[in-house]
C-alpha cells in the first residue's frame, strides 16, 4: 500500500484522521531521540529509519513512531476492531 493510501482515514469513529504516513528520521546534533513504537511498544531511535504518522482531531495533530509498516496495519486492525 502506499503512504498516501493512508490519508485521509479516520480511526474508529473517535474523529481522528490520518494526515500524513511518510518514512521518518530525526537527526539531532544534541542527542538521539528515543520514542515508543505505538504499536509494539519497542524503544525507536528516531535517528534510524521508522514511519511517521500525523493524527488530526479538532484541529489538533499528533505525532505517533511505528518501527515499519506492518506495525502500523496491525495497530491500525487492533484500533479498528476496539471501536466497532
Amino acid at each position: 500500500m502506499s503512504f498516501s493510501d493512508y490519508v485521509g482515514q479516520s480511526l474508529g469513529g473517535n474523529g481522528e484522521t490520518i494526515v500524513r504516513v511518510a518514512p521518518h528520521r530525526l537527526w539531532q546534533p544534541e542527542g538521539e531521540r528515543i520514542e515508543p513504537c505505538t504499536y509494539s511498544g519497542e524503544e525507536l531511535v528516531l535517528s534510524e529509519k521508522h514511519l511517521l504518522v500525523v493524527l488530526e482531531k479538532d484541529g489538533i495533530r499528533s505525532r505517533l513512531y511505528f518501527r515499519d509498516e506492518e506495525s502500523l496495519n496491525a495497530w491500525l486492525d487492533e484500533h479498528s476492531e476496539a471501536h466497532q
